[in-house]
């Protein structure tokens, strides 16, 4: 670890398979240099979650980001001791990201409640293949795994980490700094699937101010972008799932649920 990371502590729990979406959210934004910087793993639905469980053997990856430092933290996290949040402390100013990859998970649907989910999050090509192969009354099984990352500013000193590619297989990546934003501007965020743009796919931009939430549906256009109107105020996360067909072991699809999250509070 670098000398501008005085110390991490870090205790981590296993996904909650009736919960959808899945983030990382830090107790603020936006914090003075010296602060100490608590960041939660929470699984929810509404933008609204419970602390995740899990450990290093949940974990592919998990990074954090700043200036040129590109630091592994899973080697920090504990065997099988279990918790709920890291511990970060920086002592230079400048815009942070972590990163987190889970490893695949396993789970099996009912069919009206794996429909239910398709449809919820615009899996259309999941819908088709099921309807044209005789499968839509079928339990829907998958392996699924979890991209998700959030940007945080230390200071005011900026710079341009927020986009940044992460090699997430699903990365979400804005294409301005979303702490350099105007009142009225857009924030313009671009998709990578693996590397490419993920043209057509939904995008679910989430916001939370004053113990509410509203979110608005999106859909990249060819070449994996699209406009999020923002205000500057509150927390906020975009959140896009791509499933394939995948046949192996048990299961006929692999998913992939992205996430990131910043915030004005």
């Amino acid at each position: 670890m670098r000398k501008s990371l005085l110390a991490i502590a870090l205790m981590m729990l296993s996904p909650l398979l009736d919960s959808h979406e899945f983030w990382l959210e830090p107790l603020r934004f936006q914090y003075k240099v010296g602060d100490a910087i608590r960041v939660r793993f929470r699984v929810g639905e509404n933008f609204e979650g419970d602390n995740w469980t899990g450990n290093r053997s949940s974990v592919e990856q998990l990074k954090l980001f700043y200036k040129s430092v590109d630091d592994d933290l899973v080697s920090l996290l504990p065997d099988s001791a279990r918790g709920d949040s890291l511990t970060l402390q920086f002592f230079d100013e400048g815009t942070m990201m972590i990163a987190y990859e889970s490893r695949n998970k396993y789970i099996r649907l009912p069919a009206d409640s794996f429909l239910m989910y398709l449809r919820e999050d615009g899996l259309q090509n999941a819908i088709d293949y099921r309807a044209e192969h005789g499968e839509t009354d079928s339990a829907g099984k998958e392996y699924y795994r979890r991209s998700v990352k959030t940007i945080f500013q230390v200071g005011a000193a900026k710079d341009n980490l927020h986009s940044k590619r992460t090699g997430l297989p699903l990365d979400i990546i804005p294409q301005a700094h979303p702490y350099s934003l105007k009142t009225g501007q857009e924030l313009p965020v671009k998709i990578l699937f693996k590397g490419a743009p993920l043209k057509g796919a939904l995008v679910k931009a989430w916001h939370r101010l004053n113990g509410k939430t509203t979110s608005t549906d999106l859909r990249t256009d060819a070449e994996g972008q699209v406009s999020i109107p923002v205000s500057l105020a509150g927390r906020w996360m975009l959140s896009t799932v791509r499933m394939e067909r995948e046949p192996r072991d048990s299961a006929q699809w692999q998913s992939y649920w992205g996430s990131l999250t910043w915030g004005y509070e």
